[in-house]
């Protein structure tokens, strides 16, 4: 197979950008409307109002209440994410599931099955290094807890990953045409959404990271295997279990898991779908590479080139063109290699930050020399402003004409990925801010960037992929 066909299916339908937002207003937005009609009835009959109740007081003391409410929520978003897909746009939800013509069940299981292990073996690690800090909690609460759990968290995973990566990540996927960008940009937007899981910003952050990584591994594997199922059976089990095991939910209130006071994973949550990706590909790794081509609508297989331009003399070339017409030079290209790169952004880095450097002690010279007229805070501010616009303004005019010094020094250039001509101000602004994505820690800063410039053909990362630019020798 030489195409990801789940992301074919993103043709079907209708595709207008304002079918997209439409759908989106309403599925996130109506449910919230349709709750609060829901409740006018209630507060009729509880009229006059307690002033004093604090809302999120009463989460905390009603935090089965509100599970209630969250899976309430989550149906009607479910119900009306169904009606608009096939209202305005005519897609069926068969189609952000799989490329057949049934679901594997199959798979689904074994999602939830491996996940499931993944994370008892994790608690289980908790438990025997801090067996004191737990308490076991074997009640009437957590039977109704875990009850509302398997009726409410297979309608709210199965609708985020349907929606998330399913419906989004076949629409993005047309859009840019990039299976890897596609990923990344759903798994950022996934990840967001889960900024408010944390009793503090900080743990809010830490919860953030977590999704992310959960959504770009759910997302390799739903593109890997050509389907959803996997995705959605992880998913499911992911929320059940850190629920009504691990108390998942605290930052909501103080529910009856069955594992408390201090409960946490043994082995840090991150590691964990990095274990699911390693098991699910097991022997399989050619399934991956798909991911880091471009892929292209079946109609219109390849892009329109009518000329290309010769590196060594710039001279413009008719596309069939094997040698370059002026100076004899033949037109074939060899891709930079990933550790060269490397060697040329180092190159670059270290300049700007001698660049940095120097510019600081200018002007925390001048705040020397007038105290009265630039403090120490401004004088910081401006400092870290100028230093921001030099780091990003740099890349970007120097590769406008194909070189950064880092790239002259290690004989590399940036050209357009299909003529082979210097790139526009459009495509180099993009390149250098995808380099946020490239450099994303991926357990370890950079490690991504890395990852998808030794794995993809063109030796691109994410920001060249996005901006259709390659890295050459000349």
């Amino acid at each position: 197979m030489d195409r990801i066909t789940f992301l074919d299916n993103a043709y079907l339908g209708k595709n207008q950008w304002w079918r997209y937002l439409l759908n989106l207003i309403i599925t996130w937005i109506g449910p919230v409307l349709l709750l609060l009609i829901m409740l006018i009835p209630v507060l009729i009959f509880s009229y006059p109002f307690d002033t004093k109740i604090n809302a999120e007081t009463w989460i905390r003391d009603n935090p089965l209440v509100f599970l209630v409410f969250l899976g309430i929520y989550y149906a009607l978003a479910f119900a009306l994410f169904y009606a608009c897909s096939r209202l305005i746009q005519g897609k069926k939800l068969l189609d952000m599931i799989t490329p057949d013509s049934h679901f594997n069940w199959r798979r689904m299981l074994k999602g939830a099955g491996l996940w499931s292990l993944i994370l008892g073996f994790s608690l289980m690690v908790d438990v025997l290094l801090s067996p004191t800090t737990v308490n076991l909690t074997f009640n009437w609460p957590f039977f109704i807890l875990l009850l509302l759990s398997l009726i409410i968290f297979p309608i709210q995973a199965s609708f985020e990953e349907i929606f998330f990566r399913g419906y989004l990540l076949q629409g993005i996927g047309l859009l840019t045409r990039k299976p890897l960008i596609a990923i990344f940009a759903t798994s950022v937007l996934f990840a967001i959404g889960h900024l408010g899981n944390g009793q503090t910003f900080a743990s809010g952050l830490s919860s953030v990271f977590n999704m992310f990584i959960l959504g770009m591994v759910l997302g390799i594997i739903t593109l890997g295997e050509n389907g959803l199922e996997t995705a959605i059976g992880t998913h499911i089990a992911n929320n059940i279990i850190v629920t009504s095991l691990g108390n998942g939910l605290s930052f909501l209130g103080d529910y009856p898991s069955l594992l408390t006071s201090g409960t946490s994973l043994g082995v840090p949550y991150f590691i964990l779908p990095f274990i699911l990706l390693t098991l699910v590909f097991w022997g399989k790794k050619d399934k991956l590479s798909l991911i880091f081509k471009t892929h292209w609508r079946l109609s219109d297989p390849y892009p329109l080139a009518t000329e290309i331009q010769c590196v060594n003399c710039k001279t413009i070339n008719p596309e069939i063109a094997n040698y370059c017409r002026e100076c004899g030079e033949p037109l074939l290209i060899e891709y930079a290699s990933t550790p060269r790169k490397v060697l040329a952004f180092l190159i670059d880095l270290t300049l700007l930050t001698i660049v940095s450097l120097v510019l600081m002690g200018v002007i925390f010279l001048m705040v020397y020399l007038n105290p009265y007229s630039f403090s120490p805070g401004l004088a910081s501010g401006v400092w870290l402003i100028l230093s921001t616009l030099i780091f990003f303004v740099y890349p970007v005019l120097m590769e406008k004409n194909g070189k950064t010094v880092g790239k002259m020094i290690t004989g590399l250039r940036v050209v357009d990925e299909y003529t082979l001509k210097p790139i526009s101000y459009r495509q180099s602004i993009l390149r250098n801010v995808m380099l946020i994505a490239d450099l994303f820690p991926f357990i370890l800063p950079g490690l991504l960037g890395l990852i998808v410039s030794v794995k993809s053909d063109e030796k691109q990362r994410m920001g060249d992929m996005a901006a259709e630019t390659i890295v050459i020798w000349g």
